[in-house]
């Protein structure tokens, strides 16, 4: 998976999204750890993070919703597709066991879309898939899903689960609690 920073704009009636060629990172010590430490903290709750203060994390503040889109290629490698999704908002449950003082793990909700989505492309040359990627004239915009994942705790660094592995989640009664008020 590719993460993206779009720059939107209104040019006349038409909505644009323009690739900035900046990533952004949600794992390690990044956009949800480095927002985790902004609220103080939390443990052993569950907190939200909205697409703008996703947005103002990723850009030190510059920018919001309004002008750029936190956009996930789920298969950039793909020459027969174009899978573009964007993040909304992340929903956290961070997790600390008995510990009371250290995160174990946090679980992941995301709200996401639909932006750019083509399947049974003919076999394209990557640098067409990329002119498609990189300007997005009126994006068509479907309607929201919901993902779940987690990160490691503070003795793994705040990582995905382990790579090739799958990034299933377990919910315990608390945490059931917490994400099954957004749906």
């Amino acid at each position: 998976m590719a993460f993206l920073l779009y720059k939107r704009q209104l040019v006349g009636n038409e909505e644009v999204l323009t690739a900035t060629g900046e990533h952004f990172s949600l794992a390690g010590y990044n956009l949800i750890y480095n927002s985790w430490v902004k609220r103080g903290k939390p443990l052993n709750q569950g907190w939200h993070l909205t697409t703008n203060d996703l947005v103002a994390e990723q850009t030190n503040g510059q920018h919001t919703s309004e002008t750029h889109r936190l956009i996930i290629d789920f298969d950039p490698n793909s020459r027969k597709r174009i899978g573009l999704i964007e993040l909304m908002d992340a929903y956290v449950f961070t997790y600390s066991g008995n510990k009371e003082i250290e995160v174990s793990w946090s679980v992941l909700m995301f709200r996401i879309r639909d932006v750019l989505y083509k399947e049974g492309l003919s076999e394209s040359s990557s640098s067409e898939i990329q002119l498609l990627k990189d300007r997005i004239a009126n994006p068509k915009y479907g309607d929201s899903n919901l993902e779940f994942l987690y990160l490691n705790g503070s003795d793994k660094g705040w990582n995905w689960g382990m790579s090739g592995r799958t990034n299933a989640v377990f919910l315990a009664p608390e945490v059931r609690d917490y994400f099954r008020q957004f749906f």
